[in-house]
């Protein structure tokens, strides 16, 4: 197994002081007024689905490494082997590129973004193609342009 391209990316959320007391406020009140208006299962479901994002971000790691090598992508401590990986697109964001888009084929989750560089885009348009076929249609949608701009 050869190491052919690798970078690290910083995935550190940077919010702004107030947001997590604007989110809890938000959770608080859904889920105060689901008991008064007696939908217990919406409660459970927003504190639920708040204590699930709590734990994912703070248990993610804040710096990130991918290594490209001849048999597998490694992100972090996961191997995604080539013919697991049905495309790769590169997004951007006006003309600046900002993710690499893996479409894993697999249930559950079928979506790897990978934040890059301009100089990463330049070296990866040369490996990529020899490993995984480019989808160059993908483009961020409405909301996922909504969780960027928020820092979701």
């Amino acid at each position: 197994m050869n190491t052919i391209y690798s970078w690290k990316f910083e995935d550190k959320k940077n919010r702004w002081a107030s947001w997590y007391t604007i989110a809890l406020s938000i959770v608080v009140w859904l889920a105060i007024w689901g008991f008064l208006t007696k939908q217990y299962w919406m409660s459970f479901i927003v504190l639920l689905v708040a204590w699930v994002f709590y734990f994912l971000e703070n248990n993610s790691e804040d710096e990130v490494s991918v290594f490209l090598t001849d048999l597998w992508i490694q992100i972090g401590q996961s191997f995604y082997d080539y013919s697991k990986i049905e495309n790769y697109t590169y997004i951007y964001d006006n003309s600046t590129p900002i993710y690499l888009r893996l479409s894993i084929n697999r249930t559950g989750i079928k979506n790897i973004d990978l934040k890059i560089s301009e100089k990463i885009v330049l070296d990866l348009k040369n490996i990529l193609p020899n490993y995984i076929e480019e989808n160059p249609k993908w483009e961020l949608s409405f909301v996922e342009k909504m969780i960027e701009r928020l820092k979701l």
